[in-house]
């Protein structure tokens, strides 16, 4: 059993997870410290499908402090609307109480002073403690990964990523997709896929070069609450680009909007009555490919 100070640490973390309401209330409990983590699970069952989702932990298995930026661009159409919104104005138009732990969590203003009261965020002892509340009232529901999983502390650098690796398997993720999961060098990569994951690495649209075919499963079906989900993998899309292509030279990437088009119908197909694109693209590009 965690403490209260762990869990008011990771009261943004659980609150996403689990769609918990009454921050009002929560944040002047927090400010009393007299949140319990019975208060910070509380949530409402409904549905018949429950997915949670993680994604760019960056390796980080321990809480850290982090600060959102204060400036995110949108260019042309995109000016204006989320995530290209910051602060006060992403508060005013989610309806966010300002001192409260989505402010600290979701907007950059007040951090210092909001941090001595909330502390660090995030942690995989925190995230399985939401997984395993979630799971014990639906026991149906499907982790997923967003990828920037195994790359980016010191112990993943020494471990080669294995450390989150064993993390992720232990979490009980069931299919993921990447990103800087590749900077660890292609060997090791296939290393972990073909011997050391419990679960797919997906990618629709990561294509082998010299043969010009998909180089790894582009989806993966589930059955969970009486419902077939589709899960399609969508790698991100400018590794040559934004990272060192030295260290996957035989792959390519790309959005591939036709491939994604053939893969749906694929699925639609094989009988999915609900389809997840599991995707790296980033907000942008996921918004004009899902139109």
């Amino acid at each position: 059993m965690i403490s209260r100070r762990d869990f008011l640490q990771v009261s943004m973390a659980a609150s996403a997870l689990v769609g918990a309401s009454g921050f009002g209330n929560w944040s002047r409990l927090a400010a009393q410290q007299a949140l319990t983590q019975d208060q910070l699970l509380e949530f409402d069952t409904f549905g018949n499908l429950t997915l949670i989702h993680i994604t760019d932990m960056h390796a980080q298995l321990k809480p850290v402090y982090f600060r959102e930026p204060e400036i995110n661009i949108g260019v042309g159409a995109q000016k204006g609307l989320p995530p290209h919104i910051t602060g006060a104005e992403f508060r005013r138009m989610y309806g966010i109480e300002d001192g409260s732990p989505l402010h600290y969590a979701l907007t950059h203003d007040d951090f210092v002073a909001l941090a001595r009261t909330y502390g660090r965020v995030g942690g995989i002892d925190r995230a399985a403690t939401v997984v395993k509340a979630i799971r014990s009232d639906r026991p149906d529901a499907l982790i997923l990964d967003g990828g920037d999983t195994w790359q980016g502390s010191y112990t993943a650098l020494k471990t080669e990523g294995q450390d989150m690796v064993n993390a992720m398997n232990l979490l009980g993720v069931e299919a993921m997709t990447s990103h800087w999961e590749f900077t660890l060098g292609i060997d090791r990569v296939t290393e972990i896929v073909d011997n050391e994951l419990n679960f797919p690495f997906l990618g629709a649209n990561i294509y082998d070069k010299e043969w010009d075919e998909p180089a790894y499963d582009p989806y993966k079906m589930f059955e969970r609450g009486g419902v077939k989900v589709a899960v399609i993998g969508q790698a991100f899309p400018y590794m040559p680009v934004a990272n060192p292509g030295w260290m996957f030279p035989g792959l390519s990437f790309g959005i591939r909007q036709e491939r994604m088009a053939e893969v749906v119908a694929e699925v639609r197909d094989a009988g999915a009555e609900c389809v997840v694109l599991l995707s790296h693209n980033g907000f942008d590009v996921d918004r004009k490919l899902a139109g």
